[in-house]
């Protein structure tokens, strides 16, 4: 009997993980204009999190997933609002709190302690 592989969009979110995730912005990464998501990984995600290409602004609709600690990214990028500055800005933000994201994807912190762990830029 054959399997049928399902088909999983790892840029839309669900709402179980929209409720889990915390959105952070400038007040909190120092990167101006950028929303970022981070919250658990569920079983079929790998360690992430997801870039608005909405300036401060979030919609699980319109962002891209940028997987950790290698970069690699998934989906459509808006290149006006996330230039290659920008993109640096965020990979040293995740790079200064790295141990924290993970801490906080893994259930191993609340939200309050791990926005209070963060490190602006």
């Amino acid at each position: 009997m054959k399997k049928i592989l399902e088909y999983i969009d790892f840029n839309s979110l669900t709402e179980q993980e929209l409720l889990e995730m915390s959105n952070i912005g400038y007040k909190v990464t120092g990167i101006k204009d950028v929303i970022i998501w981070i919250g658990p990984n569920p079983k079929h995600h790998w360690n992430r999190i997801k870039i608005s290409n909405i300036p401060n602004k979030y919609s699980g609709e319109n962002c891209f997933t940028l997987t950790i600690p290698d970069f690699k990214i998934i989906g459509e990028v808006n290149s006006k609002l996330i230039t290659n500055e920008v993109l640096e800005q965020i990979k040293k933000f995740v790079n200064i709190n790295y141990q924290t994201i993970c801490d906080y994807s893994e259930y191993k912190i609340l939200t309050d302690e791990f926005i209070e762990k963060l490190k602006k830029i």
